[in-house]
Protein backbone atom coordinates (compact mmCIF):
# COMPACT_ATOMS: atom_id res chain seq x y z
CA UNK A 1 0.00 0.00 0.00
CA UNK A 2 1.48 3.66 -0.70
CA UNK A 3 0.95 5.84 2.37
CA UNK A 4 -2.63 7.90 1.19
CA UNK A 5 -3.89 3.92 1.56
CA UNK A 6 -2.07 3.53 4.73
CA UNK A 7 -3.65 6.46 5.91
CA UNK A 8 -6.91 5.34 4.92
CA UNK A 9 -6.10 1.93 6.43
CA UNK A 10 -5.15 3.86 9.86
CA UNK A 11 -8.68 5.75 9.52
CA UNK A 12 -10.34 2.45 9.79
CA UNK A 13 -8.66 1.53 12.55
CA UNK A 14 -8.89 4.85 14.47
CA UNK A 15 -12.39 4.94 13.85
CA UNK A 16 -13.01 1.08 14.99
CA UNK A 17 -14.02 -0.07 11.40
CA UNK A 18 -12.79 -3.34 12.32
CA UNK A 19 -13.90 -5.44 14.86
CA UNK A 20 -12.35 -8.82 16.01
CA UNK A 21 -14.41 -10.57 18.18
CA UNK A 22 -13.88 -14.68 19.52
CA UNK A 23 -17.49 -15.65 18.90
CA UNK A 24 -17.23 -14.23 15.53
CA UNK A 25 -19.63 -12.99 12.79
CA UNK A 26 -22.16 -14.22 10.54
CA UNK A 27 -22.05 -13.37 6.86
CA UNK A 28 -23.92 -14.37 3.70
CA UNK A 29 -22.24 -16.94 3.30
CA UNK A 30 -23.45 -18.49 6.23
CA UNK A 31 -27.21 -18.06 4.84
CA UNK A 32 -25.92 -20.31 1.89
CA UNK A 33 -23.39 -23.00 4.49
CA UNK A 34 -24.73 -22.84 7.84
CA UNK A 35 -21.46 -25.46 8.77
CA UNK A 36 -19.33 -22.87 7.95
CA UNK A 37 -17.43 -21.23 10.79
CA UNK A 38 -18.32 -17.79 12.18
CA UNK A 39 -15.65 -14.85 11.11
CA UNK A 40 -13.30 -13.85 13.26
CA UNK A 41 -14.05 -10.12 12.07
CA UNK A 42 -16.23 -8.04 10.79
CA UNK A 43 -15.60 -4.77 8.70
CA UNK A 44 -18.33 -2.15 9.14
CA UNK A 45 -17.56 1.16 7.25
CA UNK A 46 -20.68 3.28 7.48
CA UNK A 47 -19.30 5.32 10.78
CA UNK A 48 -15.96 5.90 8.53
CA UNK A 49 -17.80 7.06 5.95
CA UNK A 50 -19.69 10.00 8.07
CA UNK A 51 -16.11 11.47 8.95
CA UNK A 52 -15.58 14.12 6.16
CA UNK A 53 -12.15 14.50 5.94
CA UNK A 54 -11.89 10.41 5.52
CA UNK A 55 -14.66 10.47 3.01
CA UNK A 56 -12.96 12.76 0.87
CA UNK A 57 -9.85 10.77 0.91
CA UNK A 58 -11.49 7.70 -0.38
CA UNK A 59 -13.40 9.70 -2.89
CA UNK A 60 -10.16 10.71 -4.42
CA UNK A 61 -8.92 7.63 -5.03
CA UNK A 62 -12.28 6.44 -6.77
CA UNK A 63 -12.42 9.72 -8.57
CA UNK A 64 -9.49 9.22 -11.54
CA UNK A 65 -11.09 5.39 -12.06
CA UNK A 66 -14.37 7.12 -12.53
CA UNK A 67 -12.60 9.27 -14.87
CA UNK A 68 -11.46 6.78 -16.95
CA UNK A 69 -14.37 4.78 -17.16
CA UNK A 70 -16.35 7.86 -18.05
CA UNK A 71 -20.05 7.00 -17.05
CA UNK A 72 -23.13 8.64 -17.64
CA UNK A 73 -24.58 8.55 -13.96
CA UNK A 74 -23.38 7.04 -11.14
CA UNK A 75 -25.28 3.96 -9.58
CA UNK A 76 -25.43 3.99 -5.14
CA UNK A 77 -26.22 1.30 -3.37
CA UNK A 78 -28.05 2.36 -0.25
CA UNK A 79 -27.25 2.63 2.37
CA UNK A 80 -23.88 2.32 3.54
CA UNK A 81 -22.06 4.02 0.29
CA UNK A 82 -24.04 7.07 -0.19
CA UNK A 83 -22.06 9.74 1.58
CA UNK A 84 -18.95 8.02 -0.66
CA UNK A 85 -21.27 8.03 -4.25
CA UNK A 86 -22.37 11.27 -3.25
CA UNK A 87 -18.93 13.17 -2.84
CA UNK A 88 -17.99 11.29 -6.22
CA UNK A 89 -20.41 12.70 -7.63
CA UNK A 90 -19.80 16.27 -6.80
CA UNK A 91 -16.31 15.95 -7.22
CA UNK A 92 -17.08 15.07 -11.22
CA UNK A 93 -19.70 16.26 -11.71
CA UNK A 94 -21.39 13.21 -13.08
CA UNK A 95 -25.34 12.34 -11.61
CA UNK A 96 -26.27 9.66 -9.62
CA UNK A 97 -28.78 7.23 -9.09
CA UNK A 98 -29.38 4.75 -6.48
CA UNK A 99 -31.34 1.03 -6.48
CA UNK A 100 -34.32 1.28 -3.90
CA UNK A 101 -32.80 -1.52 -0.87
CA UNK A 102 -36.27 -3.06 -1.24
CA UNK A 103 -35.32 -3.92 -5.09
CA UNK A 104 -31.64 -5.10 -4.11
CA UNK A 105 -33.95 -7.30 -1.85
CA UNK A 106 -36.21 -8.67 -4.41
CA UNK A 107 -39.05 -6.63 -2.77
CA UNK A 108 -41.46 -4.91 -5.49
CA UNK A 109 -42.74 -1.86 -4.71
CA UNK A 110 -46.55 -1.48 -4.05
CA UNK A 111 -47.55 2.15 -3.53
CA UNK A 112 -46.80 6.03 -5.00
CA UNK A 113 -44.66 5.29 -8.97
CA UNK A 114 -43.76 2.17 -7.88
CA UNK A 115 -40.34 2.72 -9.26
CA UNK A 116 -37.03 0.57 -8.50
CA UNK A 117 -34.61 3.43 -9.00
CA UNK A 118 -34.44 6.59 -7.14
CA UNK A 119 -33.07 9.64 -9.64
CA UNK A 120 -33.09 10.66 -13.14
CA UNK A 121 -32.02 8.35 -15.98
CA UNK A 122 -32.82 7.70 -19.52
CA UNK A 123 -32.64 4.22 -20.49
CA UNK A 124 -29.91 3.51 -22.44
CA UNK A 125 -27.30 5.28 -20.74
CA UNK A 126 -23.79 3.93 -18.82
CA UNK A 127 -23.88 3.17 -15.55
CA UNK A 128 -21.35 2.39 -12.90
CA UNK A 129 -21.62 0.64 -9.80
CA UNK A 130 -20.01 1.60 -6.36
CA UNK A 131 -20.59 0.01 -3.51
CA UNK A 132 -18.80 -0.31 -0.03
CA UNK A 133 -17.49 -3.65 0.33
CA UNK A 134 -17.76 -7.57 -1.08
CA UNK A 135 -17.51 -10.62 0.59
CA UNK A 136 -17.78 -13.95 -0.82
CA UNK A 137 -21.55 -13.96 -3.06
CA UNK A 138 -21.34 -10.96 -4.29
CA UNK A 139 -25.58 -10.91 -3.89
CA UNK A 140 -26.59 -6.91 -3.55
CA UNK A 141 -23.77 -6.20 -6.42
CA UNK A 142 -25.31 -8.69 -8.33
CA UNK A 143 -29.42 -7.91 -7.96
CA UNK A 144 -28.21 -4.44 -8.68
CA UNK A 145 -26.72 -5.25 -12.04
CA UNK A 146 -30.07 -7.34 -12.94
CA UNK A 147 -32.40 -4.33 -11.56
CA UNK A 148 -30.54 -1.57 -13.92
CA UNK A 149 -30.48 -3.67 -17.00
CA UNK A 150 -34.30 -4.30 -16.52
CA UNK A 151 -34.77 -0.69 -16.20
CA UNK A 152 -32.87 -0.35 -19.35
CA UNK A 153 -29.34 1.01 -18.69
CA UNK A 154 -26.09 -0.11 -19.72
CA UNK A 155 -24.08 -1.40 -16.82
CA UNK A 156 -20.17 -1.04 -17.23
CA UNK A 157 -19.14 -4.16 -16.66
CA UNK A 158 -16.79 -3.04 -13.59
CA UNK A 159 -17.45 -2.75 -9.56
CA UNK A 160 -15.50 -0.35 -7.67
CA UNK A 161 -15.75 -1.13 -4.22
CA UNK A 162 -13.69 0.59 -0.89
CA UNK A 163 -12.73 -2.40 0.51
CA UNK A 164 -12.17 -5.96 -0.70
CA UNK A 165 -12.58 -8.98 1.86
CA UNK A 166 -11.23 -10.80 -0.94
CA UNK A 167 -13.29 -13.87 0.19
CA UNK A 168 -14.44 -15.43 -3.16
CA UNK A 169 -16.58 -12.19 -4.38
CA UNK A 170 -14.22 -10.58 -7.36
CA UNK A 171 -14.55 -14.57 -8.59
CA UNK A 172 -18.24 -14.50 -8.31
CA UNK A 173 -18.07 -11.21 -10.26
CA UNK A 174 -15.76 -12.45 -13.08
CA UNK A 175 -18.38 -15.78 -13.56
CA UNK A 176 -20.90 -12.88 -14.67
CA UNK A 177 -18.09 -11.20 -16.98
CA UNK A 178 -17.91 -8.46 -14.35
CA UNK A 179 -14.24 -7.51 -13.08
CA UNK A 180 -13.67 -5.84 -9.48
CA UNK A 181 -11.81 -2.94 -8.71
CA UNK A 182 -10.92 -2.07 -5.00
CA UNK A 183 -9.64 0.64 -3.14
CA UNK A 184 -8.20 -1.66 -0.72
CA UNK A 185 -7.54 -5.46 -0.35
CA UNK A 186 -8.70 -6.77 3.53
CA UNK A 187 -5.13 -9.12 3.39
CA UNK A 188 -3.09 -5.60 2.36
CA UNK A 189 -4.90 -3.87 5.51
CA UNK A 190 -4.22 -6.81 7.75
CA UNK A 191 -0.80 -7.41 7.05
CA UNK A 192 -0.31 -3.30 7.35
CA UNK A 193 -2.02 -3.82 10.64
CA UNK A 194 0.18 -6.59 12.18
CA UNK A 195 3.06 -4.62 11.17
CA UNK A 196 2.47 -1.64 12.88
CA UNK A 197 1.09 -3.80 16.00
CA UNK A 198 -2.44 -3.06 15.87
CA UNK A 199 -3.46 -6.58 16.03
CA UNK A 200 -2.24 -9.85 17.01
CA UNK A 201 -1.09 -12.82 15.83
CA UNK A 202 -4.00 -14.47 16.68
CA UNK A 203 -6.82 -12.27 15.07
CA UNK A 204 -4.39 -12.01 11.96
CA UNK A 205 -4.35 -15.75 12.16
CA UNK A 206 -7.67 -16.70 12.34
CA UNK A 207 -8.60 -13.85 9.60
CA UNK A 208 -6.74 -15.07 6.85
CA UNK A 209 -8.05 -18.83 7.77
CA UNK A 210 -11.31 -18.07 7.06
CA UNK A 211 -10.66 -15.56 4.30
CA UNK A 212 -9.31 -18.61 2.38
CA UNK A 213 -12.27 -20.84 3.77
CA UNK A 214 -14.67 -18.43 2.47
CA UNK A 215 -12.85 -18.31 -0.69
CA UNK A 216 -13.06 -22.00 -1.06
CA UNK A 217 -16.74 -22.36 -0.38
CA UNK A 218 -17.23 -20.27 -3.48
CA UNK A 219 -14.56 -20.91 -6.00
CA UNK A 220 -15.09 -24.56 -5.74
Amino acid sequence: MNKKLQQIALDFYRLKAIKFSKEGFKFNLHAEHPEAPVSPNYLNLRDVFRNPEVRKKIAQQIVPIVKKLKPDILVDLPQSISPITTTVSDMTGIPMISVRSEALKGVKKDHGVKQNINGTFKKGQKVLIIDDVVSSYAFTKIKAIEVLIESGLKVIPIIIVVADREEGGRETLKKIKFDLVSVLGFKDILNFYLAKKLINKEDYKKSLEYNKFAKDYVTK
